[in-house]
């Protein structure tokens, strides 16, 4: 069976810094860094980067915001202080969520009859949210159209969109719901990498 790695990146248990002063960043990147006030955004922006620039290398981002690579497909997702990358041979999306409390009103604004029976708790409905998002992100548009459309059920399992045939997967990693998409049929594993 097919291993799927994702290099998760827990920046509260990281020292950030010396990532930041690391051979993967230029000088141009690191003095990009500034434009974020927020201290939190602006780590999650360096661990993404840094991932980027150690396991990708040479990417560019196309006109629809996605960034691609050359000679292989990957992704990033970043929640409330983790980050997660994932590289493949095919279309890949991946989204995390940390689990907390959400909005009432956003349910009823991104669920399907169907998904809100699905839902009991903060848990489920995040197990959905992440799921429409890694596979809008794996089909490459991002959120361009009525969110309640874009399938999330079963959780893990196959869907098509667009014409094309996806293969979910949810998985946890501490308070965090993980989704990933695959455009493809092919049955595959997960496997955490701790760079």
């Amino acid at each position: 069976m097919k291993e799927i790695i994702v290099y998760l990146i827990d920046i509260n248990r990281t020292d950030v810094d010396s990532l930041f002063h690391s051979e993967f960043f230029s000088n141009e990147e690191r003095q990009s860094f500034d434009k974020y006030t927020h201290e939190g955004m602006k780590k999650e922006k360096i661990v993404s980067t840094y991932l980027k620039n150690k396991y990708i290398k040479d990417y560019y981002v196309d006109e629809n915001g996605k960034p691609l690579a050359k000679d292989k497909y990957f992704n990033i997702s970043h929640s409330h202080g983790l980050v997660a990358l994932v590289i493949d041979t095919v279309p890949v999306g991946i989204d995390v969520e940390l689990i907390r409390k959400y909005d009432e009103k956003l349910q009823s604004f991104i669920s399907s009859n169907e998904e809100k029976e699905y839902i009991s708790d903060d848990k489920s409905f995040f197990e959905i949210w992440t799921n429409k998002e890694a596979l809008v992100k794996a089909f490459g548009l991002g959120l361009r159209e009525d969110v309640k459309k874009i399938p999330s059920l079963p959780i893990n399992g196959r869907r098509e969109y667009h014409g094309h045939h996806y293969l979910n997967k949810t998985f946890y990693y501490q308070d965090y719901v993980l989704t990933i998409s695959r455009e493809s049929g092919e049955e595959y594993q997960i496997v955490i990498g701790l760079p």
